[in-house]
């Protein structure tokens, strides 16, 4: 028995001590929140190339007596820290802000846990300034932990609020305070605001596109600026908002070929039963299965959704030939195989516009040789709510203007871009040779151009 008391005294012990641990005062709120909340933050860069002075020339020369020469300079790869972002979804979507990748050539996504993968654009939003980046050939392919969001308009005003983010490359840094202001008056390059949140936990640059965060750990916003010349002023871009800009994006046309009927252009609304399916197009597989517009759906394959995150994680993912079953608000249950997209919506959808080929009968109305060969945009639609790209072509193509090269290859017929568009991805950028018609259309004037698919 008394070879068996030290054991039993250091069995009691470890418990009591692993007892304190997890009952120590120094476990706070704010600290649970922040080790929940760290696996789903990431830090945004790009990579560089940059030139630096080699060390070893002057050895080099000294010892070889000036016979050979070489470059005194070597070209290095650089990462570059842009800002933050965080993990939305377990497949590796990224949310953060537009302005943290607008100008970057490449975008690279660096974990929490030392992994990092190429980033690449799904789509973005101009005006709101918020951005959805896809990850890209992870080396590693374990779920990763997404974000928890708060119910929109779920906030307190004074109460504590958290951030982590990347400021000044310093990867994963922590701030507190409390939520200052809600509801506030900003405006960012003309673009005015109403519902923003005012916070005085510390946003540097580097902390943009990275969480704002309560006790709960659950998201509550997305950190966007500073007020200039002050500190302990920073806001940040409400979850009601956020939301609104992922039902536009987490739609199956966006990262597959995949049609189901529910109108990209058309805004989702949240109700107290379920989502609203507010425009359904005619004729697509919903319709002809029996939605129609305004249809409000409770559960989605027995999976109930009383958010437009919850809808839109669960509909993205369906590509064509799969079905979904959607039980509506009325008990009704229908499923909907889903189709390839046909090729009229694939180019309106991926562009933006609608094309028609320049048949002879065409060259003839516009005045034209019979011998050109190409795409006349018909119709430019006008850019939707949350899907506001605000692209230069816009200003100078016109309706009437000719296609006669897409992402370098001769187009002649509808065929032959929608080939293209089939092997393309949301967020591609396209360049497009138009010939576009000036000065009352006595001239032609080629232009090249750039286009984001969506």
């Amino acid at each position: 028995m008394r070879f068996l008391l030290p054991f039993i005294f250091f069995f009691a012990f470890s418990s009591l001590q692993a007892q304190e641990s997890t009952t120590s005062h120094r476990v706070t709120p704010t600290v649970r929140a922040i080790s929940s909340a760290l696996p789903w933050v990431v830090n945004i860069g790009t990579e560089t190339l940059v030139k630096v002075n080699d060390g070893y020339e002057d050895d080099f020369e000294e010892f070889f007596f000036f016979r050979f020469r070489r470059a005194k300079h070597k070209i290095v790869k650089e990462y570059a820290p842009l800002g933050s972002g965080i993990i939305i979804d377990p497949d590796g979507l990224v949310l953060t802000n537009l302005h943290v990748v607008k100008r970057a050539k490449n975008i690279e996504i660096r974990l929490w846990n030392g992994e990092s993968c190429q980033g690449e654009l799904v789509g973005f939003d101009a005006p709101n300034d918020l951005c959805l980046i896809r990850m890209a050939e992870r080396k590693d392919a374990t779920p990763l932990k997404a974000a928890t969001f708060a119910k929109p308009d779920d906030v307190m005003l004074g109460e504590t609020v958290l951030t982590i983010g990347n400021p000044f490359g310093l990867e994963h840094s922590v701030s507190q305070g409390v939520l200052s202001a809600i509801n506030r008056t900003y405006e960012d390059d003309s673009y005015p605001f109403s519902d923003i949140l005012q916070t005085d936990a510390a946003i540097n640059p580097g902390n943009s596109g990275g969480p704002l965060i309560n006790l709960d750990a659950q998201l509550i916003g997305i950190n966007q600026a500073i007020r200039r010349n002050a500190s302990g002023i920073g806001f940040a871009i409400p979850i009601k908002r956020v939301e609104q800009f992922l039902s536009h994006w987490l739609l199956p046309c966006r990262f597959s070929n995949a049609y189901l009927g529910i109108s990209p252009r058309a805004q989702l609304e949240a109700t107290s039963t379920g989502i609203k399916l507010t425009e359904i197009i005619p004729d697509s597989p919903a319709d002809k299965a029996g939605i129609k517009s305004n249809d409000i759906v409770t559960h989605v394959n027995d999976k109930q959704v009383t958010r437009l995150l919850d809808f839109g994680h669960v509909i993205a993912k369906i590509k064509a030939g799969q079905s979904v079953k959607l039980t509506l608000a009325n008990k009704k249950t229908i499923t909907v195989k889903a189709t390839e997209i046909p090729q009229s919506l694939l180019v309106q959808t991926r562009l933006g516009f609608q094309v028609q080929e320049l048949t002879p009968n065409l060259c003839d109305a516009l005045d034209l040789s019979k011998d050109l060969k190409g795409l006349v945009i018909n119709e430019i639609q006008p850019e939707s709510l949350f899907m506001t790209q605000q692209e230069i072509w816009r200003d100078y193509v016109k309706r009437g203007d000719i296609i006669i090269q897409f992402a370098n290859q001769k187009v002649a017929t509808v065929d032959d871009i929608t080939k293209i568009l089939k092997h393309a991805k949301s967020g591609q950028f396209v360049k497009i040779i138009v010939l576009s018609f000036q000065h009352h259309r006595q001239r032609l004037i080629p232009l090249e151009i750039q286009i984001c698919l969506q």
